[in-house]
């Protein structure tokens, strides 16, 4: 999986931008407000990315902080939400107002965003409510999120689905700060169960 990418400016829409790495340019979907931090064709970006692998594609979603990535990746879990929804989401509001409206149970404020239905926003509330800290990093285990996901890499790369890593790594109390090591084991012995 790619973490990150850093690399020039090829071109750039409103929805996605190619960004040159040693001569191969990468396609990256980016939200409209990742979009209008974006610098200008031909100047250097750092890109944190999430890589959506299915049967029949590879599409990268690329964020300028580790905050809206790891919300990202949070509304992925939720039921209901793809990609491009939660790519959607973000782009009609900010991480911090996303968390607000979370925490503050405002159906109204998710609702307003073109995709979201009634019964969308609820879900979000209910999965999300108390792993979303408005005003601060984004979720509860932001300190956390490089050890999480360098121990859904090596899971990934025993041969697990991302999607069975990722149910064994969320039973894990990631606020105790878990060791890499520990996480795997631990990970490890939720697969066995």
């Amino acid at each position: 999986m790619i973490a990150h990418l850093k690399g020039t400016i090829h071109s750039k829409s409103t929805n996605q931008v190619v960004v040159e790495v040693n001569g191969v340019g990468y396609q990256i979907f980016v939200s409209l407000n990742t979009f209008y931090e974006l610098p200008p064709e031909g100047f250097e970006i750092f890109l944190y990315i999430y890589s959506h692998i299915r049967e029949d594609q590879f599409t990268l979603f690329g964020f300028l902080n580790i905050d809206e990535k790891n919300l990202f990746q949070q509304l992925l879990k939720v039921t209901g939400i793809g990609p491009k929804l939660a790519l959607t989401l973000l782009s009609g509001l900010s991480a911090h107002e996303i968390g607000t409206a979370i925490a503050n149970g405002d159906v109204m404020k998710l609702k307003a965003i073109p995709g979201i239905g009634q019964k969308t926003a609820e879900r979000i509330i209910l999965d999300l409510k108390g792993k979303i800290i408005p005003g601060a990093p984004t979720l509860k285990r932001t300190n956390a999120s490089e050890t999480y996901d360098e121990a859904l890499s090596a899971l990934t790369h025993l041969g697990y689905t991302a999607q069975q890593a990722e149910k064994a790594l969320e039973k894990i109390e990631w606020s105790a700060g878990v060791p890499l090591k520990e996480a795997i084991k631990q990970g490890l012995k939720n697969l066995a169960k």
